[in-house]
């Protein structure tokens, strides 16, 4: 089952294995794949392919970590190991820092290996035309119409299967392309993308001067929001006991919370087509352009499920609104430069 976890494309049960993270205490040095493959006891073949997906980290120090298994460490001797690392390699923290491996690396002893051995797919990414995403491309920047289902950026254990890398391999680039700004992996729209850092670093400048980057979306509701400014707070990355990490909505501030502010400027009744209604959405629905007015993570999702209109096919915010928790999920989301209303980028 385990070739399942790197097969490409994903098959029906990469899904399924669920999440799997060990971590190694190099007792004996070599290449990385082989220093996994005989700790977890899992062919070379498919460790190297671990590394090839970008779900192998690793340090020369063992980092702190308090309470956590590491194979092949007597935790009674771990503050050593540490502290005899440290004093080999020199007092630089980064060594302790575990970073993603780019290569098979060599791997001396007492080195601290992560390996997330069953990684996160996103099938869509071998489904769609990566080249007939690109909007614009620039020698400084690509501009994409992100597909739903693929994150923009890489996830901790997963390097291939994102925007950054499926784009540049599109465009015949040989390293991943440069984040700019990120939307939620299941949104579609408009994504700009950096080849270099100058530009990447003058484009953060640019979203951070008020008004001059406009950001619409078109999000897809049961019953139809107010139009006009909705202003609340959030805490972001809110942790309860048996949910998902999440956005809280709060109708006025908290502790720790920010505050979020977003425009309907228009709701119109639409009609779904039969691939929508076969999933059970209703129609007609209702569809809102909406101006978002500050970035906090999942805020359209979190903001209208809030206001008791969860986007349709929300797997995450429409039950946490039905169970009377504040938050949201599913936009299609356009970044524009101008007032001009943007194009609906529907991924049906």
């Amino acid at each position: 089952m385990y070739l399942h976890a790197v097969a490409v494309p994903p098959t029906q049960h990469s899904a399924s294995l669920g999440p799997r993270v060990e971590h190694i205490l190099v007792s004996d040095p070599g290449k990385l794949s082989e220093v996994i493959a005989t700790a977890l006891d899992l062919p070379q073949d498919f460790t190297k392919e671990l590394i090839r997906f970008g779900a192998v980290h690793w340090c020369p120090v063992p980092p702190v970590r308090p309470g956590a298994a590491i194979e092949g460490q007597d935790p009674q001797e771990g503050g050593l190991t540490r502290r005899n690392g440290i004093a080999r390699i020199n007092r630089n923290p980064g060594h302790s820092q575990p970073q993603r491996a780019r290569a098979d690396v060599h791997v001396d002893t007492n080195a601290y290996v992560r390996v997330h051995v069953h990684p996160k797919r996103f099938p869509n990414a071998y489904k769609v035309d990566w080249k007939a995403r690109i909007v614009h491309a620039a020698q400084e920047f690509v501009v994409i119409n992100k597909p739903p289902g693929v994150p923009v950026v890489p996830t901790v254990d997963n390097i291939l299967e994102s925007c950054l890398a499926c784009t540049a391999q599109a465009i015949g680039e040989s390293s991943p392309l440069l984040s700019t700004h990120r939307l939620d992996t299941c949104t579609e729209g408009l994504v700009v993308l950096g080849r270099k850092r100058e530009f990447v670093a003058a484009f953060n400048e640019l979203l951070r001067l008020p008004g001059a980057v406009q950001k619409f979306y078109r999000a897809l509701t049961k019953s139809p929001p107010p139009t006009g400014a909705l202003v609340h707070y959030v805490t972001v990355g809110k942790r309860e006991k048996g949910l998902p990490a999440h956005t809280e909505v709060h109708g006025s501030a908290v502790e720790g919370s920010q505050r979020c502010e977003l425009e309907v400027l228009s709701v119109h009744c639409t009609e779904l087509a039969p691939c929508a209604t076969a999933l059970g959405w209703p129609s007609p629905a209702f569809e809102s352009l909406i101006l978002l007015k500050t970035g906090r993570t999942h805020q359209i999702r979190a903001q209208l499920a809030a206001e008791g209109h969860p986007l349709l096919g929300d797997t995450m915010y429409e039950p946490l609104a039905s169970q009377g928790h504040s938050s949201t999920r599913t936009s299609q989301g356009v970044e524009e430069t101008s007032e001009k209303d943007p194009q609906c980028l529907c991924g049906c």
